[in-house]
């Protein structure tokens, strides 16, 4: 009992109703595609740019935790960073400080058996946080352009 009274503290001192948190608990949202990890990697990299949004910056993590740990064997993953220019300029008017978010992330990894899952960040669920409804309406049109993206793959 004493953690749920904890966490609707927090939640309040967040500007966060009970409600809202749990419609905002998915910080993301995900599919499950089969076929090649680069095919499909640049199926999400078409799906995003239809939606406007291109990628800015691309890590392969696989590549970069065998750089630095040599014994880890870890499938194919890979972070993109992606943007709207227009998107980022209307937050940024709104909360200059937005950056610490900027740009939003795709990840594409391999699950084997042929499967790729795609997870892309659900900006309207974190922008909640933070209280602003502008910046809450921006990132809504934002979520509904990531989902898109993800249905069309």
């Amino acid at each position: 009992m004493k953690i749920l009274k904890y966490l609707f503290i927090m939640l309040m001192a967040f500007g966060i109703s009970p409600l809202q948190a749990q419609e905002n608990e998915n910080f993301y949202f995900s599919k499950i595609v089969e076929g090649s990890f680069e095919d499909v990697t640049q199926k999400v990299k078409y799906a995003l740019k239809a939606q406007g949004f291109g990628v800015i910056t691309e890590i392969d993590m696989d590549v970069k935790i065998k750089e630095k740990l040599p014994d880890v064997e870890m499938k194919p993953y890979k972070i993109l960073g992606v943007c709207n220019p227009s998107f980022a300029y209307k937050t940024l008017q709104i909360e200059e400080n937005i950056g610490i978010f900027l740009p939003c992330k795709a990840v594409v990894k391999d699950i084997g058996n042929g499967k790729i899952e795609v997870v892309i960040v659900n900006p309207a669920a974190l922008m909640g946080m933070l209280n602003k409804p502008e910046l809450v309406s921006i990132a809504g049109e934002v979520s509904q352009k990531f989902q898109a993206a993800l249905n069309n793959l």
